[in-house]
């Protein structure tokens, strides 16, 4: 390249002027222009080279910016996961509150959660999930710190490559911890989830256990080309005559005015309920005494009627009706008294509270028989609910307390204890014949009981409640599905196979047919096979698995869950207990329990008349009314001979007359 020595000059003074790296003076520039022109090219492609590394860096700057924002993507997503887990930990605490609330379920909801592996008297779970929230929280407040620090970082001009890169390695380190611990809080809260699911089913119901049955083709309701049945006759109800004529003209001719005949007639039945409060006046004429005779009363009347109660203005049917909406209809008592206004007879609450006390000595005895005649039974069953004491806040204690009940194929007995223990169980089973089957479910005060009774009872375990462990253990628990819809499915093929056994079973025979045999072996035999099961997998198992619990407790309990096998007119399960339960168990959701001792006693005495009776096909209403008005006539108090009340002592002429209307 030739150039002259004053271009060189001009560009190299340039140069100097604008990069400032030349020391040397312009003058030395003449003197050696070819030197002068090697530096020259050599300094301009120093030059392009820092053009080409500052290009290299800009686009270090661009893919640094990229990240960032994906990192800042990524942050959004985990400080959503945080927000969800927050809420989703919130819903957790209510759950957990609301199932605290109900003291009545808090033994064996402790079970429930011992089951899922949590502790809920150091309640450790609810406070490790929030120490996690706090460490994510204070986990991405890091995070955004170094974004914002790289943010700075990618906006100067004299970072290089090596420091970018360096922070975005810090920041993906920074991101898989906090994705780490995001997946641990997700692992933590899926197990509470677990627990939550176990504790949902104690608490709103268990249409969740029935299995997905298999969906008919056939139509809902009367099928066609099938004869129907007809209406319902009902010969019980009261008929009132009614004749309705034409008017007089209408039986005349109007051409020749020849008034018309007779011919038949049409009759039209129509179905009426008029329910009215109405009084009875009742006049009693008093006779004076006309002649001097000594020996005769001055004054004669006809005497007074009776009353349940001195001094009140209410008949016996008015009470019968309180009794009646009270226990059969479960209404509380402030329903009862705007229903009896509505009827024209306007009641206080406070004053059909006030009367508890004078009906218990009315339903004592009643409750008492009841209970003798249950010690005479061979099967009984046995239940408890929870129930509440207001009164018992005001001694300082807990407002809980248990509806007992005990079960018969013709009675029940309710009693309310605050106590759930072998002694309040004894109050109903402790009389009981010896070799009784006492069908229920494994609370420990059963097992007690049997014990303190020295092998008077015999206990018969309900298949129900050990179905619902195995639910209880899959609750939540997705791997556990399949394992628990096959015990499930065996389950219910015992309870086919003892269904078809019964079909067979002959009572009163001591030697069975054939057919019955066979089935009775084929149960036998799946049984063995159940049980065998049962050892081979928990034996494969180790013992702290989820599996292990419901396993387990179905080979401890084998022998009274065997009870009916030897004996078939045991049932499998308690459900009938459960079942005399649920009106109770209404009543209780409605009016929240008793107020008073007194008033537990008097509702624990009217579900065992009301229960017992409706197990006999009485008519509760008529039979309270003729009840209430034997008592009025025995006054105030029960008739000594309870023989015509009880179901199994009354002749079949009574039985009939306070027959349910069918």
């Amino acid at each position: 390249m030739v150039m002259r020595a004053q271009d060189v000059g001009s560009q190299l003074t340039r140069v100097e002027q604008a990069d400032g790296a030349w020391s040397l003076p312009a003058a030395r520039l003449a003197a050696d222009p070819h030197e002068w022109c090697l530096r020259y090219e050599r300094e301009v492609a120093r030059a392009e080279a820092a053009e080409a590394r500052a290009d290299e860096w800009r686009q270090a700057e661009i893919v640094a910016r990229s990240q960032v924002c994906s990192l800042k993507a990524l942050f959004e997503a985990n400080r959503n996961k945080l927000i969800e887990a927050r809420q989703e930990t919130e819903a957790i605490r209510r759950t957990a509150k609301d199932a605290l609330s109900l003291q009545a379920e808090v033994q064996r909801l402790t079970k429930l959660l011992a089951a899922t592996h949590v502790e809920p008297r150091k309640r450790c779970t609810m406070v490790s999930l929030r120490m996690q929230v706090g460490d994510l929280r204070e986990e991405n407040a890091r995070l955004r710190s170094q974004l914002r620090k790289a943010l700075r970082r990618s906006r100067r001009p004299q970072g290089t490559p090596k420091t970018l890169s360096r922070a975005n390695a810090r920041l993906r380190k920074s991101l898989q911890v906090s994705q780490k611990r995001t997946a641990a809080l997700e692992t933590a809260l899926a197990e509470v989830g677990a627990s939550r699911a176990v504790l949902s089913k104690s608490l709103y119901g268990r249409r969740s256990e029935q299995q997905a049955k298999p969906h008919s083709t056939r139509r809902r309701g009367q099928q066609p080309g099938v004869r129907g049945h007809g209406r319902k006759p009902r010969p019980a109800l009261e008929e009132r005559l009614e004749v309705h004529s034409p008017p007089a003209e209408a039986c005349v001719c109007g051409g020749c005015g020849t008034p018309y005949v007779t011919n038949g007639e049409r009759s039209t039945t129509i179905i009426e309920i008029d329910v009215q409060a109405h009084k009875r006046r009742i006049l009693r004429p008093r006779w004076r005494r006309a002649c001097d005779c000594a020996d005769s009363p001055r004054e004669v009347a006809a005497p007074a009627p009776h009353r349940l109660f001195a001094h009140t203005p209410y008949g016996t049917t008015v009470w019968a009706r309180v009794l009646f909406e009270r226990y059969v209809c479960h209404r509380p008592l402030n329903r009862v008294a705007r229903w009896l206004g509505q009827q024209g007879l306007p009641m206080a609450a406070g004053t059909l509270g006030n009367s508890v006390s004078r009906f218990v000595p009315l339903f004592e005895s009643l409750g008492q028989a009841i209970l003798d005649h249950q010690h005479q039974a061979a099967i009984r069953h046995g239940d408890e609910t929870s129930w509440r004491i207001q009164s018992l806040k005001q001694a300082g204690r807990s407002a809980r307390a248990w509806l007992w009940t005990s079960v018969t194929v013709d009675a029940a007995y309710f009693h309310i204890d605050p106590s759930r223990s072998a002694a309040a169980a004894a109050k109903l089973f402790g009389e009981t014949a010896p070799d009784t089957v006492l069908v229920c479910d494994r609370y420990s005060a059963y097992k007690k009981l049997a014990r303190e009774l020295a092998g008077s009872v015999v206990l018969a375990w309900c298949w129900s409640h050990q179905r619902r462990d195995f639910i209880d253990c899959a609750a939540g628990q997705v791997e556990l599905a399949q394992w628990c819809e096959t015990w499930l499915g065996d389950i219910a093929g015992i309870y086919r196979l003892n269904k078809k056994r019964l079909s067979h079973y002959k009572p009163g025979l001591e030697q069975q047919d054939e057919s019955f045999e066979a089935a009775q072996r084929a149960l036998e035999t799946e049984i063995e096979r159940l049980f065998a099961t049962a050892t081979q997998q928990l034996s494969a198992r180790h013992k702290t698995a989820r599996e292990a619990k419901p396993l387990r407790s179905l080979l401890n309990h084998r022998e009274g869950l065997s009870v009916f096998l030897q004996r078939p007119a045991v049932p499998m399960d308690n459900n009938f207990a459960e079942r005399t339960l649920r009106g109770a168990v209404i009543g209780r959701r409605l009016s929240f329990g008793s107020d008073s001792e007194t008033g537990a006693q008097l509702t624990a005495l009217m579900y065992s008349v009301v229960e017992t009776l409706a197990l006999n096909d009485i008519d509760v209403h008529r039979w309270l009314q003729e009840w209430l008005k034997a008592c009025a006539a025995n006054g105030g108090r029960a008739p000594p001979d309870l023989a015509e009340w009880l179901p199994w002592s009354m002749s079949q002429t009574r039985w009939r007359a306070l027959m349910a209307p069918t």
